[in-house]
Formats: C-alpha cells, sequence, structure tokens
C-alpha cells in the first residue's frame, strides 16, 4: 500500500507545481498575486521542492518575490545562498553572502556558506576557511 502512495503524490506533486509554473508562465499573475502569501504557498517549502528537483533557477524566483516582501527573512537568503550556489552564479553569491556575513558570522552555517563560497570564488577573502 505505501509503496503505492509515494508515487501517486510524488505525481500529485510534479503535477501541481507543472500548473504553477505554467500560470506564472503565461503571465496571469501580477505581483500582488504571484507573492507566495497570497497563494497561501510557503516561499521556502516551494523552493525546497524546486532545488529537491534540480529546477534552482525557479527556487530563484520564488525566493525573489518572497524577499522582496521580506527582505530580512535570514532562512529564505541563505536557502538563496544555496540556489545561487547550485546555479554557480558567484556574483550574487558573494554579494549576498557578504550581506549575511554581519549576521551570521557567529553562527554554525557561516562555515558552510564559507566552504560554498571558497569553491564559487577561491580566493575572494570573505571566504577564506580556516583549516
Amino acid at each position: 500500500m505505501a509503496t503505492l502512495i509515494l508515487p501517486s503524490l510524488l505525481v500529485f506533486l510534479s503535477a501541481l507545481f507543472a500548473v504553477a509554473s505554467y500560470l506564472r508562465y503565461m503571465g496571469r499573475s501580477n505581483k500582488a498575486q504571484s507573492s507566495c502569501a497570497a497563494r497561501g504557498i510557503d516561499p521556502v517549502g516551494e523552493a525546497e521542492v524546486f532545488l529537491a528537483y534540480g529546477r534552482s533557477q525557479e527556487a530563484v524566483q520564488v525566493l525573489s518575490t518572497a524577499l522582496a516582501d521580506t527582505p530580512d527573512d535570514t532562512e529564505m537568503q541563505v536557502l538563496m545562498l544555496r540556489a545561487l550556489a547550485d546555479l554557480d552564479d558567484t556574483a550574487r553569491f558573494t554579494a549576498l553572502a557578504s550581506d549575511l556575513q554581519p549576521k551570521l558570522h557567529q553562527q554554525p552555517i557561516w562555515r558552510q556558506i564559507q566552504q560554498t563560497g571558497h569553491r564559487l570564488a577561491p580566493e575572494h577573502p570573505l571566504f577564506r576557511v580556516a583549516l
């Protein structure tokens, strides 16, 4: 029974996100409608699903829209770093990491950000990792 439920759930989620992507593509949503809050969808959860399926560009779009509404949301900013790293977008990753460094430099997540940043921009002083 469980083996039938999981594939059905994955098909349903894929269809749900395909419809959402299609509606965005067709331009049926304006800024107010495309806001995750207005759609009743958690932007972090939606972006994580996109990332899980290798759809990093869509994750960046969702997070960009959500961050326009709540620019100081650290959880969304860190998830944005992950999406930008997946896209090898060194410039945007570095700019966002620079903004987050004062808030996160004492947090364990900062070490992971440094390691990812070092992979993208090994010469950048922000990403010097102590061995």
